[in-house]
């Protein structure tokens, strides 16, 4: 995912809202006719006109409008939209916009969003709502409300009142204590509650109760206010001693509280119970087993978290349903079985429990959270012991894992699974695809993950491989794809047809954390076979020399399947609660107990019976830093050694700067050993950043791509003043990323923190270890793509080429952990696609052979991600000058693999600490900058004479030349030193670089263009 958030604007469909309130239209949905009295502060509607009242609770209207796909006399087009109704004029309610419609249309579809960008937006709930138009509409307009959060379009004021107990306003957040944010002060507070449900509200009272208990005012306590600090300051409410005595029984079923004043009910809302449930059972059962284990006799026992549930039923087979127990001082149901069941059987567990988002008590069918692997398409989770042999490869137990001296040492390779073997042709047929592909002896995706090795690299990142949502895991389909032409509509089209069918997307929807997908293994259907495969494949990488990171998402899940067996806990909440989605799906909330130990017990299966050796965080930055660094010392303990961590540290969404938590953030992240991804340097090279549209994917360029030294025709004439200012902007990012952006390393006078990025610190690492450097990654346009776009059009396929290698050469060369997208060192291309995850096996493809990088051939991207750009991609798809011919992705390839040997072979390229850093390297060139031209020095020792790193050389100089002619470049402290081209160089694969001279008379370096040399002095 890129810096921010993966932007799905797919529709999910309605969300639900529940239907138990007064006055109001069904979820969603809407109805005509509709109060037509304006309301205080509000004029007259116009004929011809629906009148849309919106309420945001903290009064934060700025931006937010309804994007209406069809009702508008003028419907909204594109993304964020246009035109797009903002709510500007302010009445009693809140804010409201009037929109002329088209009467003959019936009704208007419709959404509430505000842009973030132009290419993004967020929306007030991921539901798609509806206003049915009244018959008089057309000569006596209409009027709906909506409030934020909540899907239901309403037809009077009134019924949008503070009595919709659709929400959840209030917060119960431990057994004494709950707070209502926004209520008004004054009036008696009941907390209502009925076990099976049933609770209705009006002015006149609240129905269908058990009973109330009524609380009394108060404040909360120190810990609590730290603990939920944005509800530090909300009105705090005491429960009485029956309350609390009674807790258990009472979150068993629906809670209503109310405000009642003069004898009325002025407000009321039902419960959020995350805060309570962790309070009430969390310190006893973070420490049970869940899942299935195993008792002395070679029985499964079955446990399964479920606290609020009435009754918890096991389903083996088509066996009748057997009773679980429940154990009420944890929220543990458990259940022995049959010793017969082991590696035979599979299983799911009936819950009955009352669901606030269902209005009522509900019994589901769930597959265990815990399930460590299922049948195909996750149906039902095998009784698995995965210590048994027919878990095993052969040589499972006793193969090593490559030894890696410090995390500095990592080199990292991301890659898709599907995306390794599914192009190969020398992967036999029914390997293709598959986990199993790793493990085959001499194809040419293993021969090239060999190369790699061999050469440096030393950890394969595999895209997600946990248990996915979206793939079918038995009869995918593979759409018959045929090129036709550069520009061609067709082939995206005929892979849009079949997206959601197809055997490909990037995975980033989990469905069971701990147990690997069904799709990659060759038979789904048999739990054993996709464990034994996937350890086939690990054990088939540890044999090449590369370590395995695991892709984790434990943010959101694909639907809020969690809800069905405790409902309301697993998932972050509004303040209406609704589930937030600003990461793209349904926002888990591991800032909860049970969510973390979720979190922390699935990982660390991962590392201790598939024996991976790091974890890959998305959107990082949503979860707690506290749980990060928990997850950490509890992952490595079990597995006996040290892994490595690291993920999107974005800041962005609810939780953004703290507000919720600590988050797990770039700033936050300093001395922690957990890694970020830099999009400092990323930007800094490619230009511009993730989520430019129009003219501004090509106007700004970066590093690599000409800005300034080689402005494109939308930068055309001399570089000004201001676009080589921001070059040197940009340079600057990129020292401070190949400083591996330790915070207080100095450049030109100034710390790295100081320097601004976006209104963040540049430098925000304790030790290189905590920075990822990348210029390319799954997420946007590959690096190669992105660079199409802002060369010059003249621009020949060999410098294009060239201009990969500097990119891959600036984050190879620097100090921190080097990042590499699978393919970017043979010119990948997706055909300018920015987002390819459901775009199938044609936009996704690799050809090992370095024979082609199909560009040209596939014809335009994906529609649904693409369309707005098609007119800016048609000339850049037909440019002759772009394709490149094997030569020049042969000739890429092995100027990587040259600067991955010089990378390896001195530590002074992987230094430790941020101590050797700000000892040990500087960049000559920094107060005196050239355009296009990057010099960095690492000396062999300190001042105090200690080593900088190994100290294998007195000095080591690598300069980086963006430009297409040669630079020279003066370092007076090297004069009359003897320094030579590194010998991996000189005797390597690029003749252009074995061009670069050192003059040591005037310490004179000479660079050619788009090189990237690497000279060193030998040591006394």
């Amino acid at each position: 995912m890129t810096n921010g958030k993966r932007v799905d604007w797919r529709r999910f469909g309605t969300a639900l809202a529940l239907a138990a309130t007064l006055g109001l239209l069904a979820a969603c949905g809407g109805g005509g006719g509709g109060d037509n009295d304006p309301g205080p502060g509000a004029g007259a509607v116009p004929a011809g006109t629906l009148r849309v009242h919106y309420q945001r609770s903290a009064g934060d209207y700025d931006g937010w409008g309804v994007y209406a796909w069809s009702g508008p006399a003028t419907p909204s087009t594109g993304w964020p939209g246009a035109p797009r109704f903002e709510f500007t004029q302010t009445s009693g309610f809140g804010r409201y916009v009037d929109i002329p419609v088209n009467a003959s249309a019936g009704r208007m579809d419709f959404l509430l969003n505000r842009p973030t960008s132009a290419s993004d937006a967020e929306k007030d709930q991921d539901c798609d709502r509806v206003a049915t138009f009244a018959a008089d509409i057309a000569t006596a307009g209409q009027q709906i409300w909506l409030k934020q959060g909540d899907c239901t379009t309403y037809t009077s004021a009134e019924a949008a009142s503070g009595l919709n107990i659709g929400n959840a306003r209030a917060m119960w957040l431990s057994t004494s204590r709950l707070v209502w944010p926004g209520l008004p002060a004054g009036g008696t507070l009941r907390l209502y509650h009925a076990a099976q449900g049933g609770i209705t509200a009006n002015a006149n009272g609240i129905q269908g109760a058990d009973g109330f208990h009524e609380l009394s005012s108060t404040t909360l306590e120190t810990a609590l206010r730290e603990r939920f600090r944005h509800l530090a300051t909300a009105p705090a409410f005491a429960l009485p001693s029956a309350a609390q005595a009674d807790v258990k029984q009472l979150l068993k079923g629906q809670l209503v509280v109310a405000r009642v004043s003069q004898g009325r009910v002025t407000h009321a809302t039902q419960l959020q119970i995350q805060g309570v449930l962790d309070d009430v059972y969390a310190a006893e059962a973070v420490s049970e087993t869940l899942g299935v284990s195993f008792d002395g006799e070679g029985r499964p026992v079955f446990r399964l978290w479920a606290p609020t549930a009435r009754s918890v039923e096991l389903a083996i087979g088509s066996e009748p349903l057997r009773a679980m127990t429940e154990d009420t001082r944890t929220g543990v149901w458990h259940y022995t079985g049959d010793a017969a069941w082991v590696n035979n059987a599979y299983y799911t567990y009936r819950v009955q429990v009352y669901s606030r988002q269902d209005g009522g008590v509900v019994t589901n069918t769930v597959t265990d959270p815990y399930a460590l692997t299922l049948n195909a398409n996750s149906q039902a989770a095998m009784v698995a012991r995965l210590s048994d042999a027919a878990f095993k490869p052969a040589g499972w137990d006793a193969h090593a894992i490559p030894a890696l001296d410090a995390p500095a040492d990592s080199v990292i390779y991301e890659l898709h699974v599907r995306d390794f073997s599914v192009n190969d042709p020398t992967v036999p047929a029914a390997h293709r695809g598959k986990y199993t592909a790793f493990a085959q002896a001499d194809t040419d995706g293993v021969r090239h993950l060999q190369a790699l090795a061999s050469a440096g690299l030393t950890h394969v990142h595999l895209l997600p491989t946990y248990d996915l949502a979206t793939i079918p895991e038995t009869g995918c389909v593979t759409p018959n794809v045929v090129s036709a032409g550069p520009t061609s509509e067709v082939p995206q089209a005929t892979i849009a047809a079949t997206k959601d069918e197809d055997c490909f997307n990037w995975g980033y929807d989990p469905r069971h954390y701990g147990a690997p997908e069904g799709s990659y293994a060759t038979d789904a259907a048999d739990g054993a076979v996709r464990v034994r495969e996937f350890r086939e494949m690990v054990q088939a990488l540890h044999g090449n020399g590369l370590r395995v990171v695991l892709d984790v998402v434990y943010n959101h899940t694909s639907g809020s399947f969690l809800d069905r067996i405790v409902p309301g806990y697993y998932y972050r909440q509004n303040g209406d609660g609704f589930i937030e989605r600003s990461t793209c799906c349904d926002n888990t909330a591991p800032e909860y107990a049970m969510m973390e130990k979720l979190m922390t017990d699935t990982l660390k299966t991962w590392a201790v019976e598939y024996k991976v050796d790091g974890f890959r965080f998305d959107i990082m930055g949503h979860i707690p830093l506290s749980a990060m660094q928990a997850a950490r010392a509890a992952v490595d303990a079990a597995a006996g050694r040290e892994l490595l961590y690291y993920g999107e540290a974005w800041n962005f969404g609810e939780v953004e700067n703290d507000r919720q938590f600590i988050q797990a953030r770039q700033a936050n992240l300093r001395g922690t050993g957990i890694g970020s991804f830099s999009d400092r340097i990323r930007d800094a090279i490619r230009g511009g950043g993730p989520f430019d549209s129009g003219d501004d994917v090509i106007r700004r360029q970066g590093f690599v791509s000409g800005r300034c030294y080689d402005n494109n025709a939308l930068n055309a004439g001399a570089c000004t003043t201001a676009q080589r200012n921001d070059l040197r902007y940009m340079q600057n990012l990129i020292r401070l990323g190949m400083a591996g952006s330790v915070h207080d390393f100095m450049l030109n006078g100034q710390l790295a923190s100081a320097y601004d990025y976006g209104g963040q610190p540049a430098g925000y690492t304790a030790d290189p270890q905590e920075v990822i450097n990348y210029a390319g990654v799954h997420d946007g346009e590959t690096l190669f793509d992105i660079n199409q776009f802002k060369l010059p059009t003249t621009t020949t396929a060999a410098e294009r080429a060239r201009a990969q290698v500097v990119a891959l050469g600036t984050v190879l060369m620097g100090q921190g952990i080097p990042f590499l997208h699978a393919g970017d060192e043979l010119l990948r291309t997706k055909s300018l696609d920015r987002d390819s995850y459901n775009a199938g096996d044609w936009f996704n493809r690799i050809d090992w052979s370095a024979t082609t990088n199909y560009f040209g051939t596939m014809g335009l991207p994906s529609a649904e991600k693409n369309e707005a750009e098609w007119d800016r991609m048609r000339p850049i798809l037909s440019n002759a000058n772009i394709p490149p011919t094997s030569a020049h992705i042969r000739a890429t390839r092995d100027a990587v693999l040259d600067l991955l040997r010089v990378r390896s072979d001195t530590t002074m390229l992987r230094l430790r600490s941020g101590a050797d850093v700000r000892d040990c390297v500087s960049f000559p060139d920094a107060a005196d900058q050239r355009d296009g031209l990057i010099v960095m020095r690492v000396t062999g020792r300190k001042a105090n004479n200690s080593l900088c790193g190994d100290g294998r050389y007195a000095n080591l100089v690598v300069l980086i030349n963006a430009a297409p002619n040669a630079q020279t470049y003066a370092v007076g402290a090297l004069t009359g030193r003897s320094l030579v081209l590194h010998p991996v160089l000189a005797s390597g694969s690029d003749t252009r670089v074995q061009g670069a001279t050192f003059t040591a008379g005037t310490g004179t370096f000479t660079v050619p263009g788009r090189s990237v040399a690497v000279f060193v002095e030998a040591t006394p």
